[in-house]
């Protein structure tokens, strides 16, 4: 019988390079439905019309926009099986089988808003190139989906954030013996030789930057079971402002209206017994989320007089 956490889904690109990526595990479902009631901020910048949820997973917070005012059609697009199985149990939800970078190949256009929760880091991770040029390919995908957008729609991103001054050293203390089993299952895992660097210092310590621990701790966070999956993709890929800078520069007319980052409760509650400090001693806890929103512009053509 296959091992459900060593099951690869291969996933096909535009340009027809696929890479493997485990398939998503009935836990990692369970996780995001119990993250839908923060997701649905997402659904505050949505205007109505026709939205496509981008990597809809179980489908919580489609449903959820499925039923706001003013919406048309709410599109679920998803490219694990399992995924769109869960998909298909939803009532008043367009499915489609699908990624990112195909959505002029499944004639997805003329949308009025696309969300995208925790997706931009799996297209870096999983991109057809490797994870070390996953940023080229989220900014090769956000201009295909910025054509897919309406004049005048919103593109709502929720995703990770990399720390600002990211390569600052901080301290990563673990919870002991345990912990430090944990983590070295995990430095052993991580595909990118930058995100191994962490030195030990004894007495459960170890050095790193700050990108480099946040990516351990929101990685250790899913246990030691989920490790053959969670090692395999790189959470932190922009800065708040980087992320907008680059957007931007794409020139596919896009402009910020907002942007925010926290750190997530749970986080805080499932790490507890770890702790990260800065370099003179100050404790310090990454911010683990953040939600960017952008409007596509309206141009002169496109408006009526």
């Amino acid at each position: 019988m296959t091992n459900p956490q060593h099951a690869e889904t291969r996933v096909l690109s535009a340009a027809g390079t696929s890479t493997a990526r485990p398939e998503l595990e009935e836990r990692y479902f369970r996780r995001m439905a119990a993250a839908v009631d923060e997701k649905t901020q997402l659904t505050d910048w949505l205007r109505g019309g026709r939205v496509l949820d981008i990597g809809a997973g179980g489908g919580e917070l489609a449903a959820r926009i499925a039923v706001l005012p003013d919406i048309e059609e709410t599109i679920a697009l998803d490219d694990s099986a399992d995924a769109i199985a869960h998909l298909e149990q939803m009532p008043g939800i367009t499915v489609r089988s699908g990624s990112a970078d195909q959505l002029e190949v499944l004639g997805l256009r003329d949308l009025d808003g696309i969300v995208m929760s925790s997706v931009l880091h799996e297209i870096a991770s999983y991109g057809p190139n490797g994870p070390e040029n996953g940023r080229q390919a989220v900014m090769a995908n956000l201009t295909i989906i910025a054509k897919a957008l309406s004049p005048g729609g919103v593109l709502v991103i929720r995703d990770f954030v990399t720390p600002a001054r990211p390569d600052r050293l901080t301290t990563l203390v673990t919870p002991g013996h345990d912990g430090d089993e944990l983590l070295s299952a995990y430095l052993k895992r991580v595909p990118l030789p930058e995100l191994r660097r962490l030195e030990s210092l004894g007495q459960h310590r170890f050095v790193g930057s700050a990108r480099v621990v946040a990516e351990a701790l929101l990685t250790v966070n899913w246990g030691a079971e989920s490790l053959p999956r969670e090692t395999q993709e790189q959470y932190c890929q922009f800065e708040l402002d980087e992320l907008v800078d680059a957007v931007e520069a794409l020139g596919a007319g896009l402009r910020l209206v907002h942007r925010e980052a926290w750190a997530q409760p749970g986080y805080r509650q499932h790490l507890a017994a770890w702790s990260v400090l800065e370099q003179d001693g100050t404790p310090w806890f990454p911010e683990t989320k953040a939600i960017w929103v952008f409007e596509k512009a309206i141009s002169p053509l496109s408006t009526r007089a």
